[in-house]
């Protein structure tokens, strides 16, 4: 199905579905659309630019937005899905894209539960680190009740390459990036992804050309 969203490009970061980020915005074109999509409702796409054949973004909804008085703006933003960006219709006074569902393929993925449960203790051993209430680490782990939005929050909070995260996110096979996040977190407790291996699967996705894989479900 193909709609039409406000668009705001992350330039620094890659957004992912089930997943809740703070940004702050000081440019007037970002802050106009953040403020127009926020008092009337409406969900908007965030896209990270790339040279990638396929524009992947995911489209969100603004929970909270405040003003700084450094005239800044911050919103807290919900991932919701996945879209491709096919054909931009506003330039001015923001953009604005057509856009269409992505999905994954069917691949009748087998159950990794093995490296599912690994990666639910990286991720759980990661919160005990960097959250301090028990309350707000209980609640986030109890929302992760799907290997989808495991993997997510893990790109979210564990990966640090962009480049990397963007492989991530244009994927439409979960079995495949659950085999990517358990080779790339190494350890109990990583802070960060391998780099060899990062590099390994940066590298080969170079060598891979760009196929627009016909979205399945």
């Amino acid at each position: 199905m193909k709609h039409s969203f406000p668009t705001l490009y992350l330039f620094n970061n890659v957004f992912f579905p089930q997943t809740v980020i703070p940004l702050t915005v000081n440019d007037g074109i970002s802050k106009d659309v953040l403020l127009e999509c926020y008092e009337q409702g409406q969900h908007l796409a965030f896209y990270h630019p790339s040279l990638r054949a396929n524009k992947i973004g995911t489209v969100g909804r603004i929970l909270l937005l405040e003003h700084n008085d450094d005239k800044s703006m911050t919103v807290l933003v919900q991932g919701l899905a996945r879209v491709k960006l096919l054909i931009q219709e506003q330039h001015l006074p923001f953009p604005i894209f057509q856009v269409e569902d992505y999905f994954d393929v069917q691949d009748q993925a087998v159950i990794l539960d093995d490296s599912v449960g690994r990666l639910h203790v990286i991720l759980e051993n990661w919160l005990n680190r960097h959250i301090t209430s028990t309350k707000e680490r209980e609640r986030f782990l109890k929302e992760m009740n799907s290997p989808t939005r495991l993997i997510n929050n893990l790109c979210l909070l564990v990966l640090k390459d962009v480049e990397l995260k963007e492989i991530f996110l244009t994927s439409v096979s979960l079995s495949e990036r659950i085999r990517m996040m358990d080779a790339l977190l190494r350890g109990k407790a990583p802070e960060i992804e391998d780099t060899a291996m990062s590099e390994a699967i940066k590298n080969f996705e170079r060598l891979e050309p760009d196929t627009d894989i016909k979205n399945a479900i």
